[in-house]
């Protein structure tokens, strides 16, 4: 196994740090982290339950005294400011622990410098790691999402046997109800007639439709790449080996200060020398010898075991005999071995993360880009979705079959509320004609851009609500993002008109840059659902950039930023 030089490896860690130090996701994250140190690490000691509450607020307030910053910073670009925030963020942190905890009667374990600096060095490490996480966790997604978005709207993959089977059990399905309802409103129907009808929409729609399209748009499954941390963990600890003497040299400045505020510098001295060495003879002359051709998961998981029970052992034998009048503190430094211990593999991993995103992200693209220009990507997804409902049929079942039956139900009822000695003629054509649109076999629609799909909305729910809308050149063109901006466009409708009773509603857009920004207003009373999350916005949440529901006088707005996909948009 070919080494590379240590500073080389020191060198190319560096080069692979996240851009972006400060996340509000991250910050939140920590939340736990402050409160398990201020009990675990921060006092003398804890005399009673009254005690542990109050190092618990003492925590939480301390980790709260950082959002200012968090806030201030989350959206600067340059590398230096954010640094000095997060330096801030811990200052800040460190502060508040030292000034109040005197005032709730406690005793921090530092005194206020010390405890300033080293909460400014912690925090420091949380944000880094946090942001290899996130980038980890939610940008390699991301970008992998647009190529498998762009993949599934090509339309290159055949429609799936679950499709055809569920598509040709509806074509029989509607086409009863539609006789049936047809044969209502043929005669003079009552009211409880028409109310029937709607029931039996209402029925169709329970049972049949929305198992096949809500069921399926489960935010898992929308979210192209789903992995679990354990299966992130053990990918990333087989694909690549723990740079572990880079991340002790990275994380040395953290390291020394801690160890010393706490056990003194002459006893950080012994534990900084015995365990580096110790480690570094472990990974640049034991661990070579072994095969790593089928991977580095045996390898690292062997270092990850002899941290524990050989070299954090002999350090801390070593730092008993070579110190003084330790006994009376023998469980801390159990304690403080064990934080360290954990501490130091969290460390390890998220190096090897480091490592792994890059090497996942240039595999992906290259993979994916070569298979795309090759043509072969139908055999790849026909493996990888065997079984799967298509995902373009569970759209077009939620955004066409229910919407235009909820249409037909409309119009049911809209008529019942009128006097009338026969069934409108006008209503009974517009219900005829929404069920023979939706009562064809399914067919995997063409990629249309938005600037098509728009009037053939507004035609759709005619009768039913007048639609406005104005064009943008930006839709007239098509790319990636163009079905993703009609369905968000359509489910905005669907649900003003459904939930919110609006009869009147107004698209509008404007591009800025790389994205697009799009209002939808309606006259209607649409209040967003925080106990559920439906179809919409799943869609939302997944496929913009940001979106908000809000209301404004007797209107309900909603606005979404989504990228444009030109190919200079980031």
């Amino acid at each position: 196994m070919k080494q590379a030089s240590i500073f080389d490896e020191v060198r190319q860690v560096v080069r692979l740090l996240p851009a972006g130090l400060i996340n509000t996701k991250v910050f939140l994250w920590t939340y736990p982290i402050s409160l398990v140190l201020a009990v675990a690490t921060t006092p003398t000691k804890i005399d009673g339950g009254k005690e542990l509450l109050l190092w618990l607020l003492l925590g939480f307030l301390a980790h709260s005294a950082m959002y200012p910053f968090v806030y201030y910073g989350r959206t600067s670009k340059k590398l230096l400011e954010q640094v000095l925030l997060v330096i801030l963020m811990g200052m800040a942190r460190g502060s508040v622990i030292g000034l109040i905890s005197p005032l709730m009667g406690l005793e921090d374990a530092l005194s206020l410098p010390v405890r300033v600096l080293n909460s400014a060095l912690a925090v420091f490490y949380w944000m880094q790691a946090g942001a290899i996480i996130v980038q980890y966790s939610f940008t390699f997604r991301e970008k992998v999402k647009e190529f498998l978005t762009e993949i599934l709207e090509k339309g290159i993959v055949d429609l799936p046997q679950v499709a055809k089977k569920s598509t040709s059990e509806l074509v029989s399905i509607i086409g009863a109800l539609q006789e049936k309802i047809v044969k209502t409103v043929g005669r003079s129907p009552s009211r409880s007639d028409i109310h029937q009808a709607s029931r039996d929409i209402d029925l169709l729609i329970n049972e049949h439709i929305r198992p096949l399209s809500q069921a399926r748009w489960k935010d898992g499954n929308l979210l192209w790449i789903k992995a679990g941390f354990f299966s992130v963990m053990r990918r990333t600890l087989t694909n690549q080996k723990i740079p572990a003497i880079p991340v002790i040299l990275l994380t040395l400045p953290f390291t020394f200060v801690t160890q010393t505020s706490r056990i003194g510098f002459w006893a950080t001295c012994v534990v900084q020398v015995t365990w580096t060495s110790m480690v570094v003879i472990l990974d640049r002359a034991l661990l070579p010898k072994m095969n790593s051709e089928q991977g580095f998961w045996k390898i690292n998981l062997t270092f990850i075991a002899a941290l524990f029970t050989v070299i954090y052992p002999i350090t801390f034998t070593l730092q008993i005999l070579a110190t003084v009048d330790v006994k009376s503190s023998m469980s801390g430094m159990i304690a403080g071995y064990v934080l360290s211990g954990f501490t130091a593999i969290s460390l390890f991993i998220i190096g090897a993360m480091l490592f792994s995103i890059q090497e996942d992200q240039g595999f992906a693209f290259q993979f994916l880009s070569g298979i795309i220009k090759k043509g072969d990507l139908a055999t790849l997804l026909k493996q990888t979705q065997s079984g799967n409902t298509d995902s373009q049929f569970a759209q077009y079942v939620h955004a066409e079959v229910q919407s235009q039956l909820i249409a037909c139900k409309l119009l049911l009822l809209k008529a019942a509320e009128s006097d009338f000695e026969i069934f409108p003629p006008e209503i009974t054509a517009q219900i005829v004609e929404r069920m023979e649109k939706i009562k064809q076999p399914y067919q995997r629609p063409s990629a249309k851009v938005t600037s098509k799909r728009l009037p053939e909305i507004a035609q759709s729910w005619k009768g039913l609500a007048e639609i406005e809308f104005e064009l943008i050149p930006e839709f007239s063109e098509f790319h990636s993002q163009s079905e993703i901006t009609s369905q968000l466009i359509e489910e905005a409708v669907v649900n003003a008109i459904r939930h919110g009773k609006a009869s009147k509603i107004s698209i509008k857009a404007m591009a800025s840059g790389s994205s697009i920004s799009v209002s939808v207003r309606d006259n209607g009373s649409m209040q967003i659902d925080k106990t559920s999350a439906g179809l919409g916005t799943i869609l939302l949440n997944t496929f913009t950039h940001s979106w908000s529901l809000e209301r404004e006088g007797d209107q309900s707005l909603l606005t979404f930023s989504i990228p444009s996909g030109k190919p200079n948009s980031q």
